[in-house]
């Protein structure tokens, strides 16, 4: 029996999308979960140095960025240019959890900012995934975070509970 050619890659292609029948990579876990880290350190390093360009190079051509407040920013020249407006210098992420499977990575995290002249001390959760780039590098492909200090002239009775997700 002929298999068509067409059907051969489309296995080829697939096999590297279920869990198990990827092929192996060429860096240990530990590796990996290291790689991630030291893009997360970077990404940390350049937004406290204020240098929007290395930020954005971090980032994956279509990469999505979710800042609180704001629009979803796509791709990495928009992305760029939002950095552009500003970052916090002082940043300081603290890893919660970080795992890596195969080419993706996730880091959930919590972070803080100093009180500067222009706004107060922030802290708050943030979430960064991660996909390795076929020259094994890391590049951040999702970024999201938001406050976890409550707004202090908020009239709103605490007494009920916040709507829950079922």
């Amino acid at each position: 029996m002929t298999v068509p050619r067409g059907f051969t890659l489309f296995l080829a292609a697939s096999a590297g999308l279920l869990p198990g029948c990827s092929a192996s990579s060429d860096e240990s876990p530990t590796a990996d979960r290291k790689a991630v880290e030291a893009t997360v350190n970077r990404y940390v390093e350049a937004t406290n140095k204020g240098d929007a360009q290395a930020l954005a190079q971090l980032y994956e051509d279509d990469a999505v960025l979710l800042p609180p407040d704001h629009q979803p920013v796509e791709g990495r020249a928009a992305i760029g240019e939002f950095w552009r407006q500003g970052t916090d210098e002082g940043l300081e992420v603290t890893t919660l959890r970080l795992d890596v499977e195969g080419g993706l990575g996730y880091l959930v995290g919590q972070y803080t900012l100093p009180e500067t002249d222009e706004e107060p001390a922030d802290s708050g959760k943030t979430v960064m995934c991660l996909r390795r780039q076929p020259d094994g590098s890391w590049k951040v492909t999702a970024d999201i975070w938001n406050s976890s200090v409550g707004d202090e002239d908020d009239d709103e009775d605490d007494t009920n509970p916040a709507p829950s997700i079922s």
